[in-house]
């Protein structure tokens, strides 16, 4: 994995192989082969990911001297952020000095979008939040919605509508119009495509990725693509992502290779028996393994509740200690 060069690679990893080393030691092999670090750029999910990975190619290259705005190691956010700030007279409105919304401001204009559609604010943002991941404007939502005659999604889409006109009068985005507003521009505006053209791109946690950051890896790469995920591991469903894409990266990126970290250097061998036979991937599975010491055989537990589970938990902690 280290040494792949350019193309697509699709890694599949166990829980405990080492994915972050992968990319840290493939990012940081680039830079020792001179590859300039604003050619760089590895996504990750959350900043205290994207800093750790940065900090740890750091401690092997020294310092990186990053210049081109979302080089480096990001998020997916901070990249569609860096695109608002540096390509706001690509937006069809005007942006704000800042052009995020606060998480107060979005609340209030998807409070007064829902009151006005008699609906719950939470249940509203958490739709506009799926819609938008999966690439679908307000505009079309109601057509959706009206097409399948569903009286409740006419009134979350008319929300939606509602909710997204506040924003555009405010001149902000919210978190996920971010990057629902740089993949459309993307898409659209081939000469800004080439600006933010990553020749070399990482991307972390692959198997939480929803279809529009899949759509923004598409759109900004170059001569490399390096995805590492495990599809067992996917936990981010209830807000769009879809493990299956991983899965199916080949149908993204043609003529992507696949790749295989299979040593759990976590577990031991009783637990990777375990679940190899209820694992996702059943290619992973079978050349998953460990060099670790033998342990005792995991056992299922069930409870009643929440804090009966905690209970039994912390009995075990103690035990051990």
């Amino acid at each position: 994995m280290v040494g792949a060069r350019s193309g697509f690679f699709q890694v599949l990893a166990g829980p405990g192989a080492g994915k972050s080393a992968c990319l840290v030691s493939r990012f940081a092999a680039l830079v020792k082969e001179g590859i300039e670090p604003n050619s760089i750029t590895s996504l990750s999910f959350t900043r205290t990911a994207a800093k750790n990975l940065r900090d740890r190619v750091e401690a092997q290259v020294g310092k990186l001297s990053i210049n081109r705005t979302g080089a480096g190691a990001v998020t997916f956010h901070s990249l569609a952020l860096s695109f608002a700030q540096e390509e706001r007279n690509e937006f069809g409105f005007e942006l704000a000095e800042f052009p995020l919304a606060t998480e107060p401001a979005a609340n209030k204009f998807a409070g007064d979008a829902a009151r006005r559609h008699d609906l719950d604010y939470r249940t509203l943002r958490a739709s506009v939040s799926l819609w938008k991941r999966r690439r679908i404007s307000a505009r079309q939502a109601v057509r959706d919605a009206e097409h399948k005659l569903d009286a409740k999604q006419q009134k979350l889409a008319l929300a939606y509508q509602t909710y997204q006109k506040k924003l555009v009068e405010n001149g902000v985005l919210d978190f996920d119009s971010l990057i629902y507003e740089m993949v459309e521009i993307l898409d659209k505006r081939h000469e800004v495509r080439e600006r933010w053209k990553r020749d070399w791109l990482q991307l972390d946690e692959s198997q939480d990725m929803s279809k529009i950051e899949w759509d923004l890896a598409r759109l900004v790469s170059g001569i490399s693509v390096l995805a590492v995920g495990d599809v067992s591991q996917g936990i981010y469903g209830f807000r769009g992502s879809d493990p299956k894409l991983f899965a199916s990266m080949s149908e993204i990126f043609p003529g992507t290779r696949t790749m295989y970290l299979a040593t759990n250097y976590r577990s031991t061998p009783e637990i990777i028996d375990f679940i190899r036979p209820i694992a996702a991937t059943k290619d992973l599975a079978e050349k998953f393994h460990t060099h670790n010491q033998s342990g005792p055989l995991p056992k299922i537990q069930g409870f009643l509740t929440p804090n009966d589970e905690a209970a039994w938990v912390v009995a075990r902690i103690k035990e051990s200690v």
